[in-house]
């Protein structure tokens, strides 16, 4: 490949023993500019900004080449203080090899590959190599040909951070991911607090990054975030909705419901139940005709406004689901008819092999029949007198189509790639639904006939065998489903469904359209709700690749050049190349944590599980369990049941389906008695049953503590009496995590406790 140099670019300065390389314009995505703060040591540096592969925690930016797709030539080596390679590697050297190991796999290029697109050849290998050293001494051996001459290659040792290795059951019970998670965790809020974005205090990224690293620090658990997250969360407090309102707000509307309805699930703060009332009121408003299909802006902003309609969005509807799902399971308002909608155009979307969206759902803006035409149109009356809402622009003409007299087709034209026949208009005027738009005598016109065919609920769980290439509306439609929804069997076949598609298909996370991080986040959470274990690890073991070579030596994850062969498509190259890969890396690590409803915690509707080992199928990774002395167990029953018949006066307990070993099928923990026995009721039916505390075994017991943890998420004595029972029934891998939410203090004073 011949290299065309810029003439800005002849001169060059030496830094130490380096130069930067001269940075030829190359293919897709090579070229493509790279906007970061935190790179600014390479990017100042060229005129085109580069966007190259970064190795893991090396300080090296590399390229592959077509003609050498099993070799990663060097780009740029970091010189700063923190930089590994410093003075080890140099600019244009080729590495062919690490720890003794020649690279044996060539990268395929593009997007749409047999077995799907993602990481392949040297970097995928590069990675295990990476994560052998660190979890060893950190000498990472690179096999160099210097300047590209064979002859003269030489290894050069790279010092890393010996770290550890990620244990098997990774993202759960996993030491690595915890560390990991709370540095990862710390960068998003050293870049919220220093201003590189919009100003001190805020998020950068764009909305899908604001709420991302909100989302990530909220999963954690970690209480040195909580200060920040109550202050960003209190900017919600006396929000209210218009859907009249200009500007892409679709997109914000679903990640603020998301965020509101997590942060209301785990404090229970009241200042947020009216604007999120005032938000699911808001929502119909916002799509066409309170059908579910959303575009950027609201549906009845485009009516006012005179817009033309866009094409439906799937992530936006995906992300309103979630949002309903989220208040539905919190107990709050939510708007149920459009909450079905929505789950209908996922099943409309569903084959039998996968959940199959794109950038719509699949008959979103068209008939099964896709040559039918599109499902709306804009058109002109000859009488502008004809065919009036009686309300103004945006809402619906009560007459519909009947006696509006002559009229012109004004959109879609001819020059649009929406345009397909439009007969439709005339032809299904009686079931067409007329709405009053901005214009004289302009009028928007939807499609509403009979004739289309939703596809029907199923009646068993599917058999998922395929992927998709556009996974974040899948992801959002596998948690939106299993959130809350237990009473619907066949949401919980649908979203099993999503998540599997989502589990199968590791390489294309970052390949959707757009935004990849959306598509990246959101496949992580979807894929994790896999009820396939051996499909799951296998996921988990490919995206453990992206945590290791995203790491950058001076902090953060940094987005890479995965598959995509699009140019212009990756708008999180601009809007935060750092922070948006830092909060999908973070939110993948807090899976373990099951903080959050879209994490895997246990919502009103779900069910009290054993801990994340359940999900894998692996023992967990636990040290020896503690001894505690029978008095001492005594007390902490009677502290258990004080704490239970708290929840119960206060009108708390809600239906979460437990197992316990006085019950043969799911039952809940329904009330506690004036005279201390507990009160169980079953799942389907009234019929009841009571028990003392005594009377239940020590797993009934932790399962109880458990309860009761998940009630007070920020009460650090429930995190610590969980962590007492689990310890004292051998799980001491999630007795250490209870320990961990309890804090360093109370940490300290639990040695004394036991023998």
């Amino acid at each position: 490949m011949k290299t065309r140099i810029h003439l800005s670019l002849i001169l060059l300065f030496l830094i130490g023993q380096n130069a930067f390389a001269i940075m030829e314009r190359g293919d897709y995505p090579w070229n493509t500019k790279l906007r970061s703060f935190y790179d600014q040591e390479m990017t100042s540096k060229f005129a085109e900004i580069p966007w190259l592969l970064n190795l893991g925690p090396t300080g090296i930016r590399a390229r592959i080449y077509k003609d050498k797709p099993n070799r990663l030539v060097v780009k740029y080596v970091f010189q700063d203080a923190k930089s590994p390679a410093k003075g080890k590697v140099e600019i244009e050297d080729v590495i062919v090899g690490a720890n003794g190991k020649r690279f044996k796999t060539s990268h395929r290029f593009g997007r749409n590959l047999p077995g799907g697109g993602g990481w392949d050849g040297p970097m995928m290998e590069l990675a295990g190599h990476l994560e052998d050293s660190q979890g060893k001494d950190g000498v990472l051996e690179l096999m160099v040909w210097p300047g590209g001459e064979q002859k003269l290659e030489k290894v050069a040792k790279i010092q890393l951070r010996p770290v550890g290795r990620f244990s098997a059951t990774f993202p759960y019970n996993c030491p690595r991911s915890d560390q990991m998670l709370e540095e990862l965790c710390d960068f998003i809020v050293m870049d919220y607090e220093s201003g590189n974005w919009k100003g001190a205090n805020s998020f950068g990224g764009g909305p899908h990054g604001d709420a991302h690293q909100l989302l990530a620090l909220m999963a954690s658990g970690n209480p040195k975030y909580k200060r920040l997250i109550k202050n960003t969360m209190s900017r919600y407090h006396g929000k209210k909705y218009d859907a009249a309102n200009g500007g892409f707000r679709m997109w914000r509307w679903g990640f603020d419901s998301i965020l509101m309805g997590e942060y209301y699930t785990l404090t229970k703060d009241r200042k947020l139940v009216a604007p999120m009332k005032s938000l699911a009121e808001a929502m119909a408003w916002g799509s066409h005709n309170g059908n579910g299909i959303y575009t950027h802006r609201s549906e009845i902003n485009i009516r006012i406004t005179g817009r033309k309609p866009y094409a439906s969005i799937a992530a936006i509807s995906g992300l309103q689901m979630v949002g309903m799902s989220l208040f539905k399971a919190a107990g709050v308002s939510y708007d149920e008819p459009l909450h079905q909608n929505i789950h209908q155009h996922y099943l409309n979307s569903s084959s039998p092999s996968a959940v199959n969206i794109a950038y719509a759902f699949g008959n979103a803006d068209k008939l099964n029949d896709r040559d039918i035409g599109p499902r709306h149109a804009i058109i002109k009356l000859a009488n502008p007198k004809k065919g009036l809402s009686g309300k103004g622009p945006g809402y619906v003409c009560p007459t519909g189509m009947k006696d509006i007299g002559e009229y012109e087709l004004v959109w879609p034209t001819k020059a649009d790639p929406r345009w397909k026949p439009t007969d439709w208009i005339a032809k299904e005027a009686d079931t067409n639904v007329l709405t009053e738009h901005k214009g004289d005598g302009i009028r928007r016109v939807d499609r509403s006939h009979p004739k289309y065919e939703e596809a029907p609920e199923p009646k068993k769980p599917y058999k998922t065998t395929g992927s998709g290439r556009h996974l974040a509306p899948v992801g959002m439609g596998a948690v939106a489903h299993l959130i809350g929804n237990t009473d619907k069997p066949t949401w919980k076949y649908l979203g099993e469904h999503c998540a599997n598609t989502c589990a199968l298909g590791p390489g294309n996370g970052f390949d959707g359209h757009a935004a990849s991080n959306l598509h990246g986040f959101w496949s992580v959470v979807g894929a994790a709700r896999s009820n396939q274990p051996k499909q799951l690890r296998t996921y988990f073991d490919y995206m453990k690749t992206f945590l290791i070579l995203s790491e950058t030596h001076n902090g953060g994850l940094i987005l890479q050049p995965w598959g995509r062969d699009r140019p212009g498509c990756n708008s999180d190259a601009s809007y935060g190349p750092r922070v948006l890969p830092t909060a999908t890396g973070a939110i993948l690590l807090a899976l373990g944590k099951k903080r959050l409803q879209i994490t895997g915690a246990s919502s009103a509707g779900g069910e009290v599980d054993s801990g994340p080992k359940s999900r894998l199928g692996d023992k967990p990774n636990g040290r020896k369990a503690r001894k505690l002395s029978a008095e001492k167990q005594v007390l902490l029953g009677k502290s258990l049941l004080m704490a239970l018949a708290e929840l119960s006066s206060a009108n708390q307990l809600k239906p979460i389906p437990m197992t316990i070993s006085k019950a043969r099928s799911k039952i809940w923990l329904a009330k506690v008695e004036g005279d201390a026995k507990l009160t169980f009721q079953a799942m389907q039916g009234d019929k009841q049953a009571s028990f003392g505390l005594e009377e239940l075994t020590a797993d009934d017991h932790a399962l109880l503590s458990r309860l009761v943890a998940r009630y007070r998420p920020d009460d650090q004595q429930a995190q610590a009496t969980a962590g007492i029972y689990m310890e004292v029934v051998g799980d001491t891998a999630v007795a250490d995590e209870y320990y961990k939410k309890a804090g360093p203090e109370i940490q300290e004073k639990l040695k004394a406790l036991f023998e």
